[in-house]
């Protein structure tokens, strides 16, 4: 956490300096505070998002600077900051433009604190709309200096901490099967879940990011998309699991050979194939010839099935 706030400070700090450096060299730029509210609100915690807001206010600084100059032409005053905000919202909104709505009506209450407003003319709109668009560009840019790394490696740990953590349990069962452990304990959903969050947490703000075609070349929105089906089976073959006496699990011998190739595939990351999973004609069969329980061990194969 303290890691985050020292980048996301530094990163707002850089934004800021080199705006200013740069509104102080340009006569063109008259106004430094513009270009600095703009990378204050534009530069979010979350880098993903700093694009998105730069657009839309861009985009609303642009729209709305334009309506609040056109309506204060014809109405001055409180009235025609109630008439811009009355023209500009559906106009927004027909464009697709709605997220800069809030910059837009914030644009056209602070067109009142200019003095003698009504005597400016569109080179002054345009001036402002560059101030804005200039302190949005550097927070793009410094959002991109400052992007999280180490995404794609964080993903490889997890990945193999979780395919670890799978096969240990694997291995418990089989050594309890062969009667030379106890029975296990099904896994603690909580840290299963926690890692796999982490996971989509990583690959959703990569997708957004300037590695996203890295991203999708080594497959990870893939090899996530496996994990979550994955997440869900797990949990639920392990709680059937947990329900079905030691007795019936033993004398079911497809349980244990499918728990064999499950654990045979992850330790080869998929390289080696245990074996097509058996059929449900199998388990019906098995269920029949040792007068198993039919509906908790049919549950059992329909998880087991995607699982393997």
């Amino acid at each position: 956490m303290n890691s985050e706030l020292l980048r996301s400070s530094l990163k707002l700090f850089t934004a800021g300096f080199i705006t200013t450096a740069i509104a102080m060299s340009f006569e063109r730029l008259e106004f430094v505070w513009y270009p600095l509210v703009a990378v204050v609100v534009v530069t979010d915690d979350n880098d993903e998002l700093t694009v998105q807001a730069s657009s839309n206010r861009i985009l609303g600084t642009a729209m709305g600077g334009l309506i609040t100059f056109i309506v204060h032409t014809v109405v001055q005053g409180w009235p025609g900051v109630l008439v811009s905000l009355l023209v500009m919202i559906p106009v927004l909104r027909v464009l697709g433009w709605s997220g800069g709505l809030g910059t837009a009506g914030l644009l056209s209450v602070m067109f009142l604190m200019i003095p003698n407003y009504t005597k400016l003319d569109w080179i002054y709109v345009f001036d402002r709309s560059l101030d804005t668009v200039v302190g949005c560009v550097i927070a793009v840019l410094v959002g991109l200096l400052f992007w999280p790394r180490g995404a794609i490696d964080e993903l490889r740990r997890s990945d193999s901490q979780l395919r670890q953590s799978l096969i240990e349990q694997l291995q418990r069962y089989e050594h309890w099967l062969k009667g030379t452990a106890s029975r296990p304990k099904p896994l603690a959903p909580a840290p299963f879940t926690a890692q796999l969050e982490r996971m989509e947490h990583l690959v959703g703000r990569e997708q957004r990011g300037p590695r996203r075609q890295q991203l999708r070349r080594t497959g990870w929105p893939q090899r996530l998309l496996l994990w979550q089906h994955s997440h869900f089976h797990w949990i639920a073959w392990e709680q059937m699991l947990s329900e079905l006496p030691d007795e019936v699990i033993h004398r079911a011998d497809l349980i244990g050979r499918s728990m064999e190739a499950m654990a045979l595939e992850l330790a080869s990351a998929g390289r080696l194939n245990g074996g097509a999973p058996p059929s449900l004609g199998q388990w019906r069969n098995q269920v029949e010839q040792q007068q198993l329980p039919v509906l908790a061990l049919l549950a059992v194969a329909q998880e087991q099935q995607p699982l393997h």
